[in-house]
């Protein structure tokens, strides 16, 4: 742990200063499951994990955090009559598989009680679920590639997992992956008009109100 430890950033300060929103990479470090549980627990910013590595994610500009605010007051009015679904923010970690693979959705929608992730003690964490229906995604530069592949492939894995959408914050761009009836198939859709409407199920998000008072509003 120690080793692991010192290779990562311990600070919000020493965090900015390592990882950069604008770099289209960011910094895998090799751990264990135990060793990333231990310090999500004490660092005071998010990280990931995924085959063997501690993921480092930026820090989040203005733009990417208006975005998720729209998108979550855009889910809570159109699920705002189904008492069933509940809409989560982004410190709520997705747990793919104990040991394996666990991220930060940017927004998460889980209906009925969630299904918490246990931990290697044994004890249930409330911090971690493993039953979303839908995640959320706000691309940046430095995790474009990243969110649209390995996260994607972990995404699908998830059976309870009906959509995936994605959106962009340098342009209007919507990508929406959808499951079928067969639970391995997946139809995907992009929508690049501020005019187009994501459909998710019954659920429809204009892009124009996802994109509401950004520079791409007009």
């Amino acid at each position: 742990m120690e080793a692991v430890a010192l290779k990562i950033p311990m600070t919000l300060q020493e965090h900015s200063e390592t990882v950069s929103p604008d770099r289209p990479d960011m910094l895998r470090i090799p751990a264990t499951w135990e060793e990333y549980l231990e310090l999500a627990e004490q660092l005071p910013y998010n990280i990931e994990y995924y085959e063997g590595e501690i993921i480092l994610m930026s820090q989040a500009t203005d733009l990417h955090e208006q975005l998720i605010s729209q998108l979550g007051a855009l889910f809570v009015d159109l699920l705002d009559d189904q008492p069933d679904y509940r809409v989560l923010g982004s410190n709520v970690k997705i747990c793919v598989a104990e040991g394996s693979a666990e991220f930060n959705a940017d927004l998460s929608v889980v209906k009925g009680p969630s299904d918490f992730a246990v931990l290697p003690s044994g004890r249930v964490s409330t911090a971690r679920i493993k039953n979303p229906e839908i995640v959320v995604e706000v691309l940046s530069k430095s995790t474009r590639a990243y969110d649209q592949s390995d996260k994607l492939d972990q995404y699908r894995l998830i059976p309870s997992l009906k959509h995936i959408l994605f959106i962009s914050q340098e342009e209007v761009f919507a990508r929406i992956y959808s499951r079928t009836e067969q639970p391995d198939q997946w139809f995907d859709a992009d929508y690049r008009s501020i005019e187009a409407t994501v459909l998710m199920g019954s659920l429809a998000l204009p892009l124009r109100k996802i994109y509401r008072k950004t520079p791409f509003a007009a």
